[in-house]
């Protein structure tokens, strides 16, 4: 029999074990040669031609269609082909299986092997093909069923436990007992256990266990669908690592992407994977497990020598691998894993960032686990560079981080926590400053800091050098070629930053199992620093100087922080030089956080900054409430121009002419007092011809500053706003309608049967019936919104 060729564009998950199969199918002497590409290595211009002309010379094309501008441009490419060879198209959207050019009946029985998957079913799956449309006599079976979750472990003979019992028998029989042990689940998927695609997962296991934590792999199919019978990921979750209501682990290990409740509707996936609810609902199984949830990341389309080579370090992948898994607050994105060199389709190990991520993991449960007695706490304040010390100390944008901190420590105390809280934020901030526990300014040289009682160590060129020098050479090259050697040296005529008598100054105030540190400056030239010889100013690259590392090092190794807390929105450590995600051991933010859990107390307004502290820095964000907004009403200049108004409308409508001639004189005589006339742009305009357009303008920029919200004071981390301040802050998110046509504004204009559209548009127009304007009639509303919000709040 003539050699049968068969060409395939199939995932990249499935082509290994189709690969394999059409291996086995040559060493067993059966005439099948099989093709395969996968979807993303065809986007390659000069393997795509390679693909087309495979696929016109082929017997029979098997394809499995994608989305996106490659498919786009190859689906006609496709269909002409189809024409004259048998072609099988399989996908998703099942609207793709129009493409096949075969039996409708042999789609869907290949779908069926296909989307079983294993070898075996493969290896049939073509001998099956080539029955049907080439009428070959080769031995076919049935589809094989292959289990569609199931936990496994690499050491055990058999490929899979299909239950957490037999599993967890193995498991202490052949491992170690897990009662007295750390426990962590790692949740992976069913394509690369049924390809033996597992060399990253099983390299995770090897470590945790190595570090002496148990743990539970399982694999499963992360979208559930009715048809093939196979139980979601949340499904998985909710059976076997949650037992009477409470978590059978420590920690959640996720290298899913999918929402946990994924499912397929109706044969079509599409965009309901992405759904929201899915996110919602998934969220509210990871309540149920009550454990940190970490999503380390594998480079599916870059070596590892291809992603370290890239300084944005995982690409184009991000909205898939990153952000979605985010919306059910998974943390800590760190790579674990790349493509292999010699096949693209299969996953290496990256042995240092998988010993990085369970260290993580493992002092996050050791943190859980711990007596809150001797838990301990490093806080860290912001420090603005090259800005007034004093006035800058604590910065957190609408967050009064000063009093927040005493708050916090005061709530530790009483929870158990063995530290000697400030009375409040003010005695906090003086004590800092007092000490003058805070980086070497140009008026507060290292001796004065000494003196008074700022350092909270002095670390040794020794003591520094033993961590130092476990960093990469080419991280301490650097660092050195800027800053000098440890523990810093003087470089042209920049004096050592922060080091007195050969040590390292590390500053901070220590309230027993609690610190309070100012994050250390990013980049300055020590007590010359006045704004000009910055070098951040200069040089945004450039690595931070050994003090910065030294106080990072001292919380980890020295203090024995069990957790850093960074408070207020925002420090530097995640803007420091390195990878924009996915991060090697050569990134700055990497080395700085070293190995402790990482908590950022952050501007809930400020998504866009606080998603880079989550992916560089590995922080879990607890996002803090807005500072209560108020309307910024008019001064006295403000309010008379606002009665000349209201004077001449009336006059207006009483078709008093003098009386409306006496007060457009005096309208625009405060005009000018009020410095409104530059605004409005009263000297372009005629104060006889253009009167109509002057009162117009005005009515608009009075409308505009009454409107105005600005902060009624700054928030306190975990205080509810009260009274008038609880009020103002409900009206300030119900006045607007936020894209939708829903407000509280709104719908009091309806029942008062007016137009809020227009009211918006044009605020200066005279409504006779209520005798004010628009924008006063803007207002009004506010003021019943209040006292309406004000009367649902006495109910509770």
């Amino acid at each position: 029999m003539d050699l049968i060729k068969i060409t395939s564009i199939m995932w990249a998950s499935k082509n290994p074990t189709l690969k394999e199969a059409g291996k086995n199918l040559k060493e067993e002497g059966v005439s099948i040669d099989v093709e395969v590409y996968s979807t993303t290595e065809i986007e390659d211009d000069i393997i795509r031609d390679k693909c087309i002309r495979s696929l016109e010379n082929s017997n029979i094309n098997l394809i499995y269609g994608g989305v996106g501008d490659t498919w786009i441009e190859l689906q006609p490419v496709i269909e002409e082909i189809a024409k004259k060879t048998p072609t099988i198209v399989l996908g998703h959207d099942t609207g793709l299986w129009s493409l096949s050019t075969t039996k409708s009946k042999v789609v869907v029985n290949v779908n069926t092997y296909m989307s079983m998957d294993g070898k075996e079913n493969f290896k049939n799956m073509l001998k099956y093909m080539c029955n049907e449309i080439l009428n070959t006599n080769f031995d076919v079976e049935q589809v094989k069923d292959v289990p569609w979750e199931g936990l496994f472990h690499p050491d055990a003979k058999q490929k899979h436990f299909p239950d957490i019992d037999e599993y967890l028998k193995w498991y202490e029989k052949n491992k170690f007992k897990l009662n007295d042990k750390p426990k962590v689940g790692i949740l992976s998927y069913r394509s690369y256990w049924v390809s033996n695609n597992q060399g990253v997962e099983n390299a995770l296991i090897e470590e945790f266990e190595r570090q002496n934590i148990g743990v539970i792999p399982i694999f499963g199919y992360s979208v559930k669908d009715v048809e093939l019978g196979n139980k979601g990921s949340g499904e998985l979750i909710e059976e076997w690592l949650i037992r009477n209501g409470k978590s059978r682990i420590d920690a959640l290990i996720n290298l899913q992407s999918f929402f946990l409740t994924s499912n397929k509707d109706n044969g079509r996936v599409g965009s309901d994977v992405r759904s929201e609810k899915h996110a919602e609902s998934g969220v509210e199984i990871l309540k149920k497990l009550n454990v940190p949830v970490f999503h380390p990341l594998i480079a599916h389309y870059k070596t590892e020598e291809e992603w370290r080579k890239d300084e944005h370090g995982l690409g184009t992948s991000v909205g898939w691998s990153i952000a979605m898994p985010e919306f059910e607050g998974v943390i800590e994105p760190i790579i674990i894993g790349a493509q292999s060199e010699e096949c693209k389709e299969t996953y290496k190990p990256i042995n240092e960032r998988i010993e990085k991520l369970v260290k993580r993991v493992k002092n996050w449960v050791e943190m859980q686990n711990k007596p809150i007695e001797k838990r301990k706490v490093a806080f860290i304040f912001n420090n603005n560079p090259c800005a007034s010390v004093e006035a800058t100390v604590g910065g957190g944008a609408k967050l009064d981080t000063h009093e927040s901190v005493a708050q916090i420590m005061h709530k530790m105390k009483e929870s158990g926590y063995t530290v000697n809280p400030p009375e409040n934020g003010k005695e906090l901030i003086k004590t800092i400053m007092d000490r003058k526990a805070i980086s070497e300014f140009r008026w507060t040289p290292v001796d004065e800091i000494i003196k008074k009682g700022g350092a909270l160590k002095l670390i040794t060129k020794e003591e520094y050098e033993e961590w130092f020098n476990t960093l990469k050479p080419a991280v301490r090259k650097r660092i050195c070629e800027t800053w000098g050697n440890p523990p810093g040296e003087q470089m042209g005529d920049m004096p050592p930053a922060m080091v007195y008598d050969g040590k390292i100054v590390i500053t901070g105030v220590e309230y027993g199992n609690a610190v309070v540190c100012i994050q250390p400056k990013r980049g300055c030239a020590g007590a010359r620093c006045d704004g000009v010889v910055c070098k951040i100013l200069h040089d945004p690259d450039v690595l931070p100087p050994h003090q910065y590392m030294a106080t990072y090092c001292y919380l980890e190794y020295d203090f024995k922080a069990d957790v850093i807390v960074h408070v207020g929105t925002h420090g530097n450590l995640e803007f420091l030089p390195g990878k924009s995600i996915g991060l090697s051991e050569s990134c700055m933010p990497d080395v700085g956080i070293g190995n402790i859990p990482h908590l950022y107390i952050y501007n809930s307004d400020n998504p866009a900054e606080g998603t880079i502290a989550k992916r560089r820095s590995y922080a879990t964000l607890v996002d803090h409430m807005q500072t209560v907004m108020t309307e910024s009403g008019l001064y006295d200049e403000l309010e008379e121009v606002e009665r000349n108004l209201s004077e001449y409308n009336q006059a207006k409508v009483l078709n008093n002419k003098a009386k409306m001639y006496a007060v457009q004189h005096i309208l625009i005589e405060n005009i000018k007092k009020a410095q409104l006339d530059k605004e409005i742009k009263l000297g372009e305009l005629d104060m006889y011809k253009d009167f109509d357009e002057i009162l117009e303008r005005t009515h608009n920029a009075l409308t505009r500053i009454r409107n105005t919200q600005i902060d009624d004071g700054m928030h306190i981390f975990g205080e509810i706003p009260a009274k008038e301040r609880r009020v103002e802050f409900i009206n300030g998110i119900m006045r607007y309608d936020y894209g939708e046509k829903v407000s509280m504004r709104r719908s009091i204009f309806e029942m008062m049967g007016l137009n809020y559209d227009e009211a918006m548009e044009k605020p200066a127009k005279y409504i006779d019936e209520f005798g004010k304007t628009y924008g006063e009639l803007l207002d009004d509303a506010d003021k019943y919104s209040k006292q309406f919000i004000d009367e649902i709040l006495k109910t509770e």
